[in-house]
């Protein structure tokens, strides 16, 4: 048996953050938390306006990190408990949201210890499971990539390496797409955060847990970032807002298909350059890997003929092309070989065991991670 549901409530258009003052209207005390950019652009002053408009009191804490630790949320969670929010809201890039998701949790329910709830390895289940929380949360994404707006999954670093918490407690109660706030991104993060749409619609549309409803969201973000994202990059205020809602799409997507290989690759070499991008390099090598399935293949198929090709073998020269023309580098030229090598094996170890790796449609042995890795390196 499959489900599929969505717990969130989109709002997209121009112009759609003033929809947080409807939101506010019914509470007393909101939290924004932001990234340091949506001050500089204006757009924090502008939700605390409609918030005060509301009738609410509100309060910000800016200036949150790219790359969150669980230290980080130690650190915001005093603040938030002395303002004592009855909604939060989140402003800003997927980590944003991330780190105001696991703000929420530990918020709720601060009898919670993060070992206790996390997920590191798709061997061990977290000892308990995060419970029924009460204060709802505003995702307003600044970025088109990470799909957190509508996913159920939070990403933090904790001692360096990267945890999850999955519950769909944490799934936001609103997600507000303003293509305004997306037209801030410099370019390097508009292509970044694109490529990874394209990679989270590409994995949901083949991991072993996919539906009709998944597939129609995967397909629709794929075919949406191969026609606009070349054109995002360069700054086109069409295109942003086309390839800002198609992150949603795929968010939406991989809540209920989840993600594969590719994921646990980039997220166990994070240290070495920005997710979206390591998605982008690792994508061909693993569609190539997953080919031995005859499943994954005739997924792969599928892809190629909504895009104008016919066989999964042209798809992967699709998204080299396409990660050559979106100037998307070798490996080698990100990371110094001896330092890439050794590390390869502590990579592989861990990406084996990252829980995604249960969803993708074929099952690999650390040894085959490890040489994933290495052919992406030498570019095989």
């Amino acid at each position: 048996m499959k489900f599929f549901g969505l717990k969130t409530r989109i709002i997209i258009g121009e112009g759609s953050l003033r929809y947080v003052q409807s939101i506010a209207r019914n509470y007393e005390r909101v939290m924004v938390l932001s990234s340091k950019s949506m001050r500089i652009h204006g757009f924090l002053n502008e939700v605390m306006d409609y918030v005060e408009e509301a009738g609410a009191d509100v309060d910000a804490m800016e200036g949150l990190p790219a790359e969150p630790d669980y230290e980080d949320v130690e650190e915001l969670i005093p603040r938030v408990k002395a303002f004592s929010p009855d909604l939060l809201i989140a402003l800003g890039g997927g980590s944003v949201i991330d780190i105001t998701k696991a703000v929420k949790v530990f918020y709720d329910a601060p009898e919670l210890g993060f070992e206790e709830v996390a997920f590191f390895s798709r061997f061990t289940k977290p000892a308990k499971a995060i419970p029924k929380l009460k204060t709802p949360l505003v995702a307003i994404p600044s970025t088109s990539g990470a799909g957190s707006e509508v996913s159920a999954a939070s990403v933090l670093r904790k001692d360096g390496v990267k945890y999850n918490l999955v519950s769909y407690e944490i799934a936001p109660e609103y997600a507000i797409l303003d293509p305004r706030l997306p037209r801030t991104m410099p370019e390097d993060v508009a292509r970044n955060s694109g490529l990874d749409v394209l990679v989270h619609g590409i994995e949901a549309y083949t991991t072993n847990s996919t539906t009709p409803f998944s597939d129609a969201m995967a397909i629709k973000a794929i075919k949406t970032v191969f026609k606009w994202l070349p054109l995002s990059v360069k700054g086109d205020e069409k295109a942003r807002e086309k390839v800002h809602y198609a992150a949603t799409m795929a968010g939406i997507a991989f809540l209920n298909a989840r993600l594969g290989m590719c994921h646990s690759m980039s997220h166990k070499a994070a240290w070495i350059a920005p997710h979206g991008l390591l998605n982008a390099i690792f994508l061909p090598y693993v569609i190539e890997f997953n080919m031995k399935s005859e499943y994954a293949r005739k997924k792969y198929a599928e892809i190629a003929r909504e895009v104008g090709f016919n066989t999964a073998e042209e798809l992967i020269e699709v998204v080299k092309e396409f990660n050559e023309m979106l100037g998307v580098p070798a490996l080698s030229k990100v990371v110094n070989e001896d330092v890439f090598l050794l590390k390869v094996s502590e990579m592989a170890d861990m990406a084996y065991a990252d829980p995604l790796i249960s969803f993708n449609p074929v099952e690999p042995s650390v040894d085959d991670i490890k040489e994933l890795y290495r052919k992406a390196y030498y570019a095989e």
